[in-house]
């Protein structure tokens, strides 16, 4: 099974990335555009002297841009689905990996390092280009320092389990004034909707996804547990194993959450209305609001302590 990853956006982006018949469209952007401002600062040391930096200035001076787009390795990364899938309202598009880098054939593809410090590898290569000066040292240099602003993030951005990639102009078209990148349509091996996204775009989510014949899913967010977890058309359960999303063999026979082994039913779904009239009736609230009072003990519990 291939390695996926997955493309994170809001419910009104899915027409526009299949607008373009047998192609799935994403949007590009250069580096310097994007929300971290301190990636460029995660090469070298800049704390050294006046000399050191002149010297790093004058081999490396401005990273050069190339359009870049952003994945996750995951589909259930919570605050992706809030940030980049409006709070989960929106959709993941999967992509098969290995096909998009075979249309894509000179991009690059890796995944992003996080740390708060400049990358420790090019400590040894930079001393060694200051020392020697060599034309081989310095190229050593500035493609280190390339690869390493393009790959690196701070720590604080770890849980998009981003992988990114890169592109050249050569693989992007200029549409509305974003460059964007087509790749065709059978490296999109499903459509997500999120647990909130409305039934007007599922419906879309669904005709998009017998057009070009791939799967659809939809997220869920479980009872007895806050892993998310996949729907499919004939309500089969699915899982993601850290590098595909996966059939699961247990899940319950009611709610389709997965469970354990040899169990039936989750939790919650073996919960039967006498058991909900018994919790009813040893709750002592339920007393006091059948007699009037409760709203009275309540101003009162709240006023205690203050």
């Amino acid at each position: 099974m291939t390695k996926k990853i997955y493309k994170y956006i809001g419910p009104d982006i899915l027409d526009v990335a299949f607008d373009k018949e047998y192609y799935c469209g994403f949007k590009f952007s250069y580096p310097k555009d994007y929300n971290d401002p301190y990636e460029l600062f995660l090469t070298i040391n800049f704390e050294d002297d006046r000399e050191v930096i002149a010297f790093y200035n004058e081999v490396v001076r401005d990273i050069q841009q190339f359009p870049t787009t952003c994945f996750s390795s995951s589909p259930i990364v919570t605050p992706m689905w809030a940030h980049y899938a409006h709070n989960s309202k929106g959709f993941v598009i999967e992509i098969d990996e290995e096909k998009l880098l075979q249309y894509l054939k000179d991009a690059n593809l890796e995944d992003v390092v996080y740390q708060d410090k400049p990358r420790e590898e090019l400590t040894g290569t930079f001393n060694m280009a200051y020392r020697r000066g060599k034309p081989r040292d310095m190229m050593f240099l500035r493609n280190g320092v390339q690869n390493a602003a393009y790959f690196t993030k701070h720590s604080c951005w770890d849980y998009e389990s981003e992988r990114r990639l890169v592109v050249s102009m050569d693989d992007v078209s200029i549409v509305n004034e974003n460059m964007i990148a087509y790749i065709p349509i059978d490296c999109v091996t499903s459509i997500i909707s999120g647990s909130l996204t409305k039934p007007l775009y599922k419906e879309k989510a669904k005709e998009v996804c017998n057009e070009i014949d791939s799967r659809y899913l939809e997220a869920k967010i479980g009872r007895s547990s806050s892993d998310q977890y996949f729907i499919d058309e004939e309500q089969n359960t699915y899982t993601f194993n850290e590098n595909n999303i996966v059939a699961c063999k247990n899940y319950c026979d009611s709610c389709k959450e997965p469970i354990q082994e040899y169990k039936e039913f989750c939790s919650w779904c073996l919960v039967t209305e006498e058991d909900m009239d018994n919790a009813a009736a040893n709750n002592p609230l339920r007393m006091l609001a059948e007699m009037g009072t409760l709203e009275n003990y309540i101003r009162g519990f709240n006023r205690i302590g203050k």
